[in-house]
């Protein structure tokens, strides 16, 4: 057995007591320039390709956020695991490094697995565009296991750097593909090498973690977040999907366009689940905290819903270019609105993964489900547009929301009870 050396120690040993609030705002401040960079480079995408291009690579990207999945589940596996402070991190610390490397390990034997579906769902050309994006997701996949170390950790101040440091790269990576090929394949080609150069970054700043057996209850806790996760990501992206796979190219790449709104009202207050994992392994810490946070997500995503709608049909033009907008008209405030209730399912399922309620995965699934088949009912009736597609998701959304209200008010009742 190898566990981590010295500098991994020094790294796991624990958050530094006293003021958390300067790292927490700087990891804020990192994750919104994240997404300010990942949201240039969906602008740059869309108005550099035709929208069929575009929504090629919206698809990818779709596809991306599914394949990240096991990388969410180990960040959060790895979060909850150091914020219940075991005795031994040091040990702990090499035994979570090793079950990152055996999922990403796995996320690509996965993706070169599903290469030849993905080429025929998606209308892709060629497997090239498919390899290149397995070959994202293989780092992309470690990154996150580290991200998950120093997050449960309380190293804010260094998660900040690394996540920060990762999007310039990945994104950075990505525009560069996109000024140079011109091509969705470009686009990834760049991702890849960015995600790759982070990966090691990652590591290093970490404490150059080293291994350790007796991986299997980090592997079983991390499979099971990633099962609820996974449900979320699906519907977090179904939506574009099945645009891509159901509706005209143009129209297709229209919906592609309008749903950068959806990802910047759930992109926007990423910063308060990720500080607040940790927390969420404690049952009084999370019955305390959790009603202020998914009050800030809603007020966050209720202002940038209004601020869409004020928009109104110049909106869609504003992000895509002059040759989007067409279908939507002032219609496109109806996608920040999916974003905010995205936002506030994933804190509230975040919630149940580190209570282990297992309902609250299955809600995931089942509202998954339930999108799905309502688009299918949509095609088979030929009701099929764009607005009733998002209209949809937000349905699915809304319920899994609901159900997850419920799940907390009887569980802080349970609380108050006991």
């Amino acid at each position: 057995m190898t566990v981590s050396s010295a500098r991994g120690r020094h790294a796991a040993a624990g958050p530094r007591r006293g003021n958390t609030a300067v790292p927490a705002a700087l990891l804020s401040l990192a994750l919104l320039g994240v997404n300010a960079l990942a949201y240039v480079f969906t602008v740059m995408a869309a108005r550099l390709l035709v929208p069929e291009a575009y929504g090629e690579l919206a698809a990818l990207l779709g596809v991306m956020f599914i394949g990240v999945v096991p990388m969410t589940g180990l960040q959060t596996a790895a979060a909850l695991t150091l914020g219940r402070r075991p005795a031994d991190q040091p040990l702990v610390m090499a035994r979570l490094h090793t079950t990152v490397l055996a999922g990403a390990v796995a996320v690509g034997v996965v993706g070169l697995l599903a290469v030849g579906p993905l080429v025929s769902l998606l209308h892709l050309a060629g497997p090239s565009t498919a390899l290149w994006l397995v070959a994202v997701l293989v780092p992309h996949t470690m990154v996150g296991g580290y991200d998950g170390l120093l997050q449960g950790a309380g190293r804010y101040g260094r998660l900040a750097i690394v996540h920060g440091l990762f999007g310039v790269a990945k994104t950075g990576g990505g525009i560069t593909g996109l000024l140079v090929g011109g091509t969705p394949e470009s686009a990834l080609i760049g991702m890849a090498l960015g995600c790759t150069a982070s990966a090691v970054l990652g590591w290093l700043v970490t404490g150059r973690p080293g291994v350790a057996r007796g991986v299997s209850p980090h592997v079983r806790a991390a499979a099971r977040a990633s099962g609820a996760l996974l449900g979320l990501v699906l519907l977090v992206n179904l939506d574009v999907l099945l645009a891509r796979h159901h509706l005209p190219a143009d129209l297709a790449g229209e919906y592609a366009v309008a749903s950068i709104f959806t990802k910047v009202a759930f992109w926007l207050p990423q910063g308060v689940s990720v500080v607040l994992l940790p927390r969420l392994a404690d049952p009084q810490s999370r019955r305390r905290a959790l009603p202020a946070a998914v009050a800030l997500v809603a007020c966050t995503g209720a202002v940038i819903t209004a601020a869409t709608a004020g928009l109104g049909a110049r909106a869609l033009p504003l992000v895509g270019g002059a040759e989007y907008g067409a279908a939507l008209g002032g219609a496109t405030w109806v996608f920040a609105l999916l974003g905010t209730f995205l936002a506030l399912a994933q804190l509230l399922l975040y919630s149940g993964i580190a209570a282990a309620d297992r309902v609250a995965g299955v809600a995931v699934w089942c509202f998954v489900a339930l999108e799905a088949v309502a688009v299918e009912l949509f095609v088979a009736t030929d009701r099929l547009t764009l607005l009733t597609v998002v209209g949809a998701a937000i349905g699915a959304s809304v319920a899994l929301v609901a159900t997850g209200l419920v799940r907390l008010w009887r569980a802080h009742r349970a609380l108050r009870v006991g």
